[in-house]
């Protein structure tokens, strides 16, 4: 077969051409001798029929008379009669009367027998004549014998072969003359066809310069000027495209050349790993990040030159997973770096994986400005809550003495009264400023923690009717004061959100601040509601409403409504920017509708969580004992003298603070001295041994962490307990025995002295973070006389902020843990981080 589909068309084209012409010739010369034989049989059965009925009736009185003679001659001339074999005529009894048989008659013919009434055919063979047809006609139906007449069949035979020999003969002269005019004619039309399959491989192989001429005017010559025709078409088509081609090679290679330009001056690092994790491209800027030089990277894996920072995630992402990964490594000297990697997919033909690309950025100096807001954050948390401690704690000082020794004694002389009750208004005066100005700062640090990013979120499953319940109970002061009435309504059924309570919170009572304050009479509606999702809040008031130019910087940052210069601007214009910071980070959005005259309507709308959480807690505010003792300063003079009442030793930087303490102090009758910094502390308490140190953290000279290390390392000063003070909420405050984050309670102040005077309680009731196994329960009894609650940290905002007033503990594991400055602005909650210490299993 592969032999056939290898010769040419005029090869194939004679091959079948002889088998199908030696096929009719063979069937027609068979079909025309069989025919011949099937004739001439039958015409000799004819022949034989009419000889044998002519003797058979014509002999009929010769055969009644028996003479043989004359039957003998009658027969005899039949033999000259072409394809006649013998006669012979027998009569009634079977005997041969003559016959034409020389010398004798064969014995095989005594015994043929014919028919009465017709013609007998029997077919014989018989020697030396062959095969033989015998017709035996019967004479008088019978009666007077039978003649028989032997018909060779030999002689048929002859003429069949012969005639299909001599057709044979004419049908291969027929052919071969056909086969030659078919060459002839094939040849022809070869030549062209030749011609073509030629032209064809030329233009297959790019050959254009090839030509073609066939003028044989038919198919041929129309199918080749179509071709000379699509070839020139071609040429001009493949000139285009190689036109085309050099074009977009040159626009390639420049594309190339621009982004190699690209990766090699990128200011980022880049790697490439193939999908077995082997090194394909990598950018100078990655180079100088690791120090690599020109040490040959490509088809290496990444382990050879990056720390496992980089290994692990190059090996993540060329395993395709689709997830984008980020991760801070180091780079070489000493900085760092933060590296991005996601899998490579090449979407056409079909989408399939190529392996992973990272990208390192060196952040060393993103962290340096990052340590510097952080303490920048810190510096001024310290150096403005530090003096506002001082003056909150100063004027509620001057206001409770005028109280309770001014103002008694002048009562009843004339003229005083209208002074004094200027000078007690103007005291409330100077206290409702210095806590709006602390409000102010809370304010100002707490939006830029959150823009910082240093917000400790305490997410949990939260109820928006609490929180709504909550908000209405922390400003009814407010509302009441004005007479106004607020309206809540809560859906039936609506679902929990997941969110930091105390922050929902604060985004609903400074909604209902701002509609108390600029509501004067009327109803303030707050509301709350499913909006698929979403959990829906609005607080709607019937205030003077909001102008439209004013409506769409409401929250925008230090913005207030209204003209500022005509009127007395309320708040730190940071309330709105805040709540939409808290709803923006849960997921949600807060926007605000308004009509001049008619009042506001503030909308905000939290995702939706999957299940709800709720319980309530609830304890008694702890109440201060006092003492009574003397009031001394100088450390020096103390020691002489023989102490009938504590000396505390107040240690701070800041002469306000260290004057506030200390009058804190006094008022409870105990013995005081000072120091400025950890290295006067030190020093006064080895000579004046004081009972108790309260120690700020962040002073010159010898900070507090220090002086305390110092203290601790000498035996006569070790086991004097020490309270911290500062403004500092990290780490550092874990160093005391207990610690107090500023701006301080008085109350709390008082009660941490006194636990760690006397060992008796902060308060009556006490609230531990963490389960009975992470804190020594008998050193906490210790300070607590009342009720000692352990309160998981998921459960602890909660709890705290919904009526717990007492002293809340803390272990130094989970100080970082908790937003101590938020857990001390709370009313009545005191807390104490507790020494390591106590909490060492």
């Amino acid at each position: 077969m592969a032999t056939l589909r290898g010769m040419s068309l005029f090869k194939k084209t004679g091959l079948v051409t002889f088998c199908l012409f030696g096929i009719i010739s063979g069937l027609t010369s068979v079909l025309a001798a069989w025919t011949l034989y099937g004739m001439m049989t039958k015409e000799y059965l004819s022949k034989g029929t009419a000889i044998a009925q002519s003797i058979a009736g014509a002999s009929q009185d010769v055969l009644l008379n028996r003479d043989a003679a004359t039957i003998q001659s009658m027969i005899d001339q039949y033999l000259d009669i072409e394809g006649v074999a013998y006669v012979f005529v027998v009569d009634a009894d079977g005997l041969v009367i003559s016959h034409t048989f020389v010398p004798e008659f064969p014995a095989l013919l005594r015994d043929v027998k014919g028919f009465r009434h017709e013609i007998a055919i029997t077919s014989l063979e018989i020697e030396p004549y062959g095969r033989v047809l015998d017709v035996s006609a019967p004479v008088l139906g019978g009666m007077a014998g039978h003649v028989h007449v032997g018909m060779g069949r030999e002689l048929i035979l002859a003429y069949f072969w012969g005639v299909l020999l001599k057709m044979q003969g004419l049908l291969f002269i027929v052919f071969w003359v056909c086969v030659g005019i078919l060459y002839l004619m094939m040849r022809r039309i070869s030549r062209p066809l030749g011609q073509l399959t030629d032209y064809a491989r030329r233009l297959a192989a790019h050959d254009f310069s090839a030509d073609i001429d066939i003028r044989s005017r038919d198919e041929l010559d129309v199918l080749g000027r179509a071709m000379k025709s699509m070839g020139l078409e071609l040429a001009l088509l493949f000139s285009e495209m190689e036109s085309e081609v050099g074009k977009a090679t040159a626009e390639l290679r420049d594309n190339m050349a621009y982004l190699s330009a690209i990766i090699d001056n990128l200011a980022d690092g880049l790697l490439v790993v193939d999908v077995n994790g082997r090194i394909s491209v990598i950018n100078p800027a990655m180079r100088e990040f690791f120090d690599l030089g020109d040490v040959p990277c490509s088809g290496e894996f990444p382990s050879r030159f990056f720390p496992v920072e980089v290994t692990t995630v190059a090996e993540r992402i060329r395993r395709c997973s689709g997830e984008v990964l980020a991760a801070e490594i180091p780079l070489s000297r000493g900085r760092t770096g933060k590296a991005v990697g996601s899998s490579i997919f090449a979407e056409k033909p079909a989408r399939q994986c190529m392996g992973g690309v990272l990208l390192v950025r060196d952040i060393s100096r993103e962290k340096e400005l990052d340590q510097l807001k952080t303490d920048f954050i810190s510096t001024v948390s310290h150096e403005l809550r530090t003096p506002m401690t001082s003056v909150l704690g100063f004027s509620k000082i001057i206001r409770k003495k005028l109280e309770q020794a001014v103002f008694p004694l002048l009562a009843g002389q004339k003229g005083v009264e209208r002074p004094i009750s200027q000078v007690r208004g103007n005291m409330d005066i100077i206290v409702a400023e210095a806590e709006r100005l602390t409000e102010l700062i809370n304010d100002v640090l707490d939006i830029a923690r959150m823009e910082a990013g240093e917000i400790r979120w305490r997410d949990e499953r939260v109820s928006m009717a609490g929180v709504l319940k909550q908000s209405v109970e922390a400003t009814l002061g407010l509302w009441q004061a004005k007479g106004l009435v607020v309206e809540t309504v809560v859906e039936d059924g609506l679902p929990d959100v997941r969110g930091d309570r105390a922050r929902l919170v604060q985004v609903v009572v400074n909604l209902l601040s701002n509609a108390v304050k600029f509501t004067d009479r009327g109803t303030i509606r707050c509301a709350a509601g499913r909006d698929g999702d979403y959990v829906r809040v609005s607080v709607e008031d019937e205030g003077a409403g909001i102008d439209m130019d004013d409506l769409r910087m409401v929250f925008d940052k230090f913005r207030q409504v209204g003209d500022t210069l005509t009127g007395k601007p309320e708040g730190s214009g940071l309330g709105l920017p805040i709540c939409r910071q808290i709803v923006e980070r849960h997921g949600g959005s807060i926007w605000a509708e308004s009509h001049v005259g008619k009042g506001s309507v503030f909308t905000f709308t939290i995702p939706v969580a999957e299940a709800k959480a709720q319980s309530d807690g609830e304890a008694p505010v702890a109440p201060l004992p006092g003492v009574e003792s003397a009031v001394c300063r100088a450390c020096g003079e103390v020691v002489k003298e023989a102490r009938t009442s504590p000396l505390i030793l107040v240690v701070d930087d800041d002469p306000s603070l260290l004057e506030y303490l200390s009058q804190v102090f006094e008022e409870q009758g105990f013995a005081v001295c000072e120091a400025r910094n950890g290295q006067d502390a030190v020093a006064a308490a080895r000579s004046a041994m004081p009972d108790l140190i309260t120690m700020d953290i962040m002073m010159p000279d010898m900070n507090g962490c220090e002086a305390i290390a110092r203290l601790r390392a000498m035996p006569e000063t070790r086991d004097i307990p020490i309270l911290v003070i500062t403004a500092l909420s990290g780490t550092e405050a874990e160093v005391g025995d207990i610690s107090l984050v500023k701006p301080v309670d008085e109350a709390a102040v008082l009660g941490s002295a006194r636990a760690l005077l006397y060992g008796s309680s902060c308060g009556d009731s006490c609230l531990v973070l963490g389960g009975r196994e992470d804190c020594d329960l008998d050193g906490l009894r210790a300070l607590c006389s009342g009720e000692v609650a352990f309160v998981a940290p998921d459960d602890f905002w909660h709890l705290v902020e919904n009526g717990f007033k007492g002293t809340v503990f803390i272990p130094p594991t989970a100080a970082d843990k908790v937003d101590l400055e938020r857990l001390t602005g709370i009313d009545g909650v005191s807390a104490v981080i507790l020494p390591p210490t106590a909490c060492d299993n």
